[in-house]
């Protein structure tokens, strides 16, 4: 995890969709004073609404494009208004519902889903981890955010979340980078665990498993995200998961992942790299 906090990034959504409202009014050549005469509005909504100051409602937005002439922008609008209100609310929420609950809303999300793609930087993805290594994820997640887990209800709900990578009823195309594979996120036998898993799943029919090698010439990676569908995208920070739907952004996150993707090995290239670093694990092992 890592990135921004709720209250900043949940501001500079809302200061998005103001400025998008802005512009709207701004091309209908209409003031704010005389928009706000038309939906009998106080004068100063107007201004809140642009300046991020306040959210809309469906009606508000409504309102507006039917007073600027532009009810061809209200379907963005929503989508816009709608992706503020969600992208930050599951985390806030994870003290009432539990990592375990939260770990099977994605799993039933997931499920529901044909083909994602992931891509990590650091870390092994979600749905291809095992369990010691998943133990430790949730583990340290617990101590750092100060939200009380059962990890052991949250590790069985993960598992089987990466019980739908094995079923292949869906498809996973997963990049990650080499650094995820030699990383110290976790102690050397559980890393030669998880990368012999990794390598199984890499034979997969239904997975394509990419690593961009280190040194490899790549897009910077700001987050680890996953895109389900093409319909949402989903990522982490520090204090927030984050799950945008508005198809402007599902599309940049998409290109973001095709060019990790084009930067990526695949096939035996990809395996070679796992099974280097699992001799070198092994080897470790035997001298220690």
């Amino acid at each position: 995890m890592g990135g921004v906090g709720v209250s900043s990034g949940a501001q500079q959504a809302r200061e998005a969709l103001g400025a998008r409202l802005r512009e709207i009014r701004a091309g209908a050549r209409v003031t704010g004073r005389e928009l706000a005469g038309r939906a009998g509005w106080h004068f100063t909504k107007v201004s809140k609404l642009e300046h991020g100051r306040i959210m809309p409602s469906e009606d508000d937005l409504r309102l507006w494009c039917f007073h600027c002439h532009a009810l061809a922008d209200l379907a963005e609008l929503l989508a816009m208004r709608d992706n503020t209100e969600k992208m930050y609310v599951e985390l806030r929420r994870l003290e009432k519902v539990g990592s375990a609950a939260f770990q099977q809303e994605l799993r039933d999300r997931e499920a529901r889903t044909r083909s994602i793609r992931s891509f990590s930087a650091f870390l092994i993805p979600a749905v291809a981890q095992t369990r010691a290594y998943a133990t430790i994820r949730f583990t340290e997640f617990s101590e750092m955010s100060g939200i009380r887990t059962d990890v052991e209800s949250a590790v069985d709900a993960r598992m089987e979340r990466t019980e739908l990578l094995l079923t292949g009823k869906s498809l996973f195309h997963l990049v990650l980078c080499e650094t995820a594979l030699i990383a110290a996120m976790a102690p050397p036998d559980v890393m030669l665990e998880q990368l012999r898993h990794l390598l199984h799943i890499a034979r997969l029919r239904t997975v394509q498993l990419g690593v961009v090698p280190l040194g490899s010439p790549h897009y910077p990676p700001l987050c680890d995200f996953w895109i389900l569908d093409d319909t949402a995208a989903e990522t982490e920070t520090y204090a927030a998961f984050i799950r945008v739907t508005q198809p402007g952004e599902v599309a940049m996150y998409a290109k973001v992942f095709d060019s990790l993707a084009r930067s990526a090995v695949h096939g035996e290239q990809a395996v070679e790299i796992i099974e280097r670093h699992i001799e070198a694990l092994v080897q470790h092992l035997a001298t220690s």
